[in-house]
C-alpha cells in the first residue's frame, strides 16, 4: 500500500512539473487538514500563484440516489460524479491566499479539491477525507418516546454506507445515507424497563454488526474517535402512551408508471382531490371534456400477482367498487367517493365510456391501522393487527416488525385474493408486566445488487433515505398485565 501511495504522489509531482514546463498555470494548494468531519472548518492555502488573480476552488464529490426500475424494483444505491464551486478567491501581491471553509454535509471518503483558473484550467489539487460520525440528539426519553440519531458523512463506499443500530446489545435495524448527501436520521424507541440502556452504532456491508469494528477493523473504529456508543435513560411516562399510531404522512402524487394502458387517448380529463390519503378518506372525482349527457363508468384498479410464483404483478380492474356517473351538457361531472380499504401505493382509476377506457388518474392509498386488539393482557395474549394501504411495490411491500427494539420478522402486503385487502398479523405478548412496543418499519425487501446486503432488515433511516416514496412507520403499545 505504501509503495502505491509513493508512486501516486510521484506521478502527481511529475504532472505538476509538466504543466509548469509546458506553460500551464502554476501554483500550490495545501489544506490545513487532510481529514476530518462534516462541520469542521479547514483552510485552503494557495501559494506560488500569479499575483492578483482570481481562482475558483472546486470540490469533487458524488450525487446519490436509489436505482429503481418502473418505480418498483430496487437495483441498489447509485452514485454519479458531482463538482461544486465552493469558493472564489483572489491571490495577493505575493501570489498567496488563505480561505476558510466549513465542510458541508456530504458523503464520506476522499474528495478532490482543485484550484482552477477563470479559463477552467486546474492549477493544483489536494485531497480531503471525510469520516462518518453520529450524534445522539437526546439522552433521556420517556417510555414510548424516541431517541434521535443522526449520521453524517455516510458512504458511498459499500463498506461505509451501511451502519447498524443496537439497543442493549440487540440488533434493531440499519441506517444508510444513500440520499441527502450521506446524512441520515433514525428514531429509536425508548423501551423498558425504565432505567439506563445502551445505544451503539456498528458498521458492516453485510447489514449486521461486525463486532471487531472498534478493535481490529481495517477501516478504523466507527466514528473515527467520535462517540458511537451512548448510555441513555428511559423514564416513567407522565401519561399512558398511545396504543396505535402512524407517522405523519405527506401529500403525495400518484405514480403514472403504475397506471394501466387505456383503450383510447382522448381529450377527456379525469382528476381526483385529494390525491392521497388513508382508507376512509372522502375524495372528489371530477371529469371534463367527456361527451355531454353520457354515462361514465368509474373503474378502480388494484395490483395483483405473485413474485415467488413468477406471476407478473399488474393492475387489475375492479368494476364494482366505484359508481357510474352521468356528464352534464358540458361533458363534465363531479362525484364524491369514499376510499375503500385496499392495498396501498398508486390505485389507478379509469373512466369508461361505451365500454372503452378513455381517461385515467390515480389515488395514493397510504398505510393505516385498521385493528389493534387487545391493548393489554397477560403474557402469551394473542395481539391481532390489521393494516391497510400497504403497497405492492418492492420498497413498500414488506414492513419489518420489531418488538421492544428486537427484530421479529417481516410481513407481505400483496394478495391475489380480492377479499383479503388487509394485512393480518398475530403476535404473542411477551415480557415483564408493563408497557411493550411494536414498531413496523419499512424495508427494502429485495435488491438486484448483492452488496451491501441490507435488504430484509428494518430500515431505520426511512425518514429521509427510503426509495421512491416517503413511507411512514406504524407503531403500537401493549400493556402486559399480571396473570
Amino acid at each position: 500500500m505504501d509503495d502505491d501511495v509513493s508512486v501516486s504522489a510521484g506521478l502527481e509531482d511529475r504532472l505538476r512539473e509538466h504543466r509548469r514546463g509546458s506553460g500551464g498555470p502554476s501554483g500550490t494548494l495545501v489544506l490545513s487538514d487532510a481529514e476530518g468531519f462534516v462541520g469542521d472548518t479547514i483552510t485552503f492555502q494557495g501559494r506560488n500563484l500569479p499575483a492578483n488573480e482570481q481562482f475558483e476552488i472546486q470540490w469533487h464529490s458524488t450525487n446519490g440516489r436509489w436505482g429503481v426500475l418502473q418505480a418498483n424494483e430496487i437495483v441498489g444505491p447509485q452514485y454519479e460524479p458531482r463538482t461544486d464551486t465552493v469558493a472564489t478567491v483572489q491571490s495577493d501581491d505575493s501570489g498567496t491566499f488563505d480561505e476558510e471553509w466549513t465542510v458541508p454535509q456530504d458523503y464520506g471518503g476522499s474528495h478532490a479539491v482543485e484550484v482552477v483558473t477563470g479559463d477552467g484550467e486546474t492549477v493544483d489539487r489536494a485531497e480531503f477525507e471525510i469520516f462518518p460520525w453520529f450524534e445522539l440528539e437526546n439522552t433521556t426519553a420517556e417510555l414510548g418516546d424516541t431517541f434521535t440519531i443522526r449520521g453524517y458523512g455516510i458512504g458511498p463506499n459499500v463498506i461505509t454506507n451501511n451502519y447498524q443500530v443496537t439497543w442493549d446489545n440487540g440488533f434493531v435495524g440499519f441506517m444508510t445515507g444513500v440520499m441527502n448527501r450521506g446524512t441520515a436520521t433514525a428514531e429509536i424507541r425508548a423501551v423498558g424497563p425504565p432505567g439506563t440502556h445502551v445505544i451503539q452504532m456498528w458498521r458492516n456491508y453485510r447489514g449486521v454488526p461486525y463486532l471487531q469494528n472498534n478493535t481490529q477493523s481495517p477501516f478504523g473504529p466507527v466514528g473515527q474517535g467520535r462517540q458511537s456508543r451512548w448510555a441513555v435513560e428511559v423514564t416513567e411516562p407522565s401519561e399512558p402512551p398511545r396504543t396505535a399510531w402512524v407517522d405523519r404522512q405527506l401529500d403525495e402524487q400518484p405514480i403514472e408508471l403504475h397506471y394501466p394502458d387505456i383503450d383510447e387517448d382522448t381529450d377527456a380529463e379525469l382528476n381526483i382531490t385529494p390525491t392521497s390519503g388513508q382508507a376512509g378518506t372522502t375524495a372528489f372525482v371530477t371529469g371534463e371534456n367527456f361527451p355531454p349527457n353520457e354515462e361514465v363508468d368509474l373503474i378502480w384498479y388494484r395490483h395483483e400477482g405473485h413474485r415467488p410464483k413468477g406471476i407478473q404483478i399488474k393492475p387489475v380492474p375492479k368494476p364494482d367498487r366505484l359508481p357510474t356517473v352521468t356528464t352534464d351538457e358540458n361533458g363534465a361531472f363531479q362525484q364524491e367517493i369514499e376510499i375503500e380499504v385496499d392495498e396501498g401505493s398508486t390505485r389507478p382509476i379509469t373512466a369508461k365510456v361505451d365500454g372503452r377506457e378513455v381517461a385515467v388518474t390515480g389515488f395514493v392509498l397510504q398505510p393505516s391501522i385498521e385493528k389493534f386488539e387487545p391493548t393489554s393482557g397477560p403474557v402469551n395474549t394473542t395481539i391481532e393487527i390489521e393494516l391497510s394501504g400497504i403497497g405492492w411495490a418492492i420498497y413498500e411491500n414488506a414492513p419489518y416488525l420489531v418488538y421492544d427494539n428486537k427484530p421479529l420478522g417481516y410481513t407481505c402486503g400483496l394478495s391475489n385474493d380480492d377479499e383479503k385487502r388487509l394485512l393480518e398479523i398475530e403476535i404473542p405478548a411477551t415480557g415483564e408486566p408493563g408497557w411493550h412496543f411494536i414498531d413496523a418499519y419499512p424495508s427494502l425487501f429485495e435488491m438486484r445488487d448483492d452488496e451491501p446486503e441490507f435488504a430484509i432488515r428494518p430500515h431505520l433511516s426511512y425518514l429521509d433515505n427510503h426509495p421512491v416514496r416517503p413511507l411512514p412507520a406504524l407503531h403500537f403499545a401493549f400493556e402486559v398485565t399480571e396473570e
